[in-house]
């Protein structure tokens, strides 16, 4: 019950700092998308900010680390994830996004560093004054592991696209339904190098923090992965995109999430048991 508490604030969290988030954007010029319906909007917010609270809490309790590593960890988890989310949108239903993705991007960012704070300071265990011995490598390792994690996110995502595309998606795409465009093959690549190398990014400070054997990690990292960047931006868009289609989608977002964390664990995580 306690947990559940804490998560509606983080669901709390996400509405203020993404309202503060409009506001800040409007003031330095950028537009947002106009929503159909703004309490809806806001209250599928709130529920995606609670989905974050509750997927995050149990490993955060377990995760010993200072409150700023906490905030770098948990606050790049959601932001790179849900910017990747935002630029994919931005040419998979350019009509939703329109001109407006610097200024979601500057919007996530805040609701991300307020998230991550929030996280940090309710579910953190206590500050941990032991040092966390960084992944060692060589440069070109990393840069090898890093190209081979965002590699393998691609393949897997035209692996389970395409199935979900020909079993699922293909009418909606095809009526266009909710602004939705099938770009060109090559723009499509170029979109999910993109959206790969933001998700590789976002779980390299919590490998570099998280300490459990391979299996528990790799497991974990699926596992946030999808929840972070599988349910709280699908949730988001409620609404916006037709329901079944959201639903459908929710595997194919499984498959992807979390067979990447499983591998992306493996390729940057800790060589040995920490």
């Amino acid at each position: 019950m306690k947990t559940l508490l804490k998560s509606l604030l983080v669901g709390i969290t996400f509405v203020v700092a993404v309202s503060l988030g409009g506001m800040m954007t409007s003031l330095l010029g950028f537009t947002l998308p106009e929503a159909k319906d703004l309490v809806a909007s806001l209250m599928w917010f709130f529920a995606g900010g609670v989905i974050a609270g509750l997927s995050l809490a149990p490993v955060a309790a377990s995760m010993p680390a200072s409150r700023t590593r906490h905030l770098i960890v948990w606050g790049t988890l959601i932001f790179f994830n849900i910017a990747s989310v935002a630029i994919e949108g931005y040419f998979f239903a350019p009509k939703l996004i329109g001109d407006a993705l610097p200024a979601l991007l500057v919007q996530q960012l805040i609701v991300a560093l307020a998230a991550g704070w929030v996280v940090a300071a309710l579910f953190a265990s206590k500050e941990s004054t032991a040092s966390i011995s960084p992944i060692t490598r060589p440069f070109l390792s990393w840069m090898w592991c890093f190209a081979a994690g965002v590699l393998v996110y691609v393949v897997i995502y035209f692996i389970f696209g395409a199935i979900n595309y020909m079993l699922v998606t293909k009418p909606y795409y095809e009526t266009h339904a909710g602004g939705l465009d099938v770009p060109p093959v090559q723009v499509t690549l170029a979109a999910e190098v993109v959206r790969g190398a933001l998700i590789a990014l976002s779980v390299l400070p919590f490998l570099h923090t998280f300490r459990a054997d391979k299996k528990r990690t790799a497991l974990q990292t699926g596992f946030l992965l999808f929840a972070i960047g599988g349910l709280v931006p699908l949730t988001m868009q409620v609404g916006a995109l037709p329901l079944f289609l959201l639903i459908a989608s929710a595997w194919e977002i499984f498959a992807m999430n979390f067979s990447a964390g499983i591998i992306l664990a493996r390729l940057l995580g800790r060589p040995v048991e920490a």
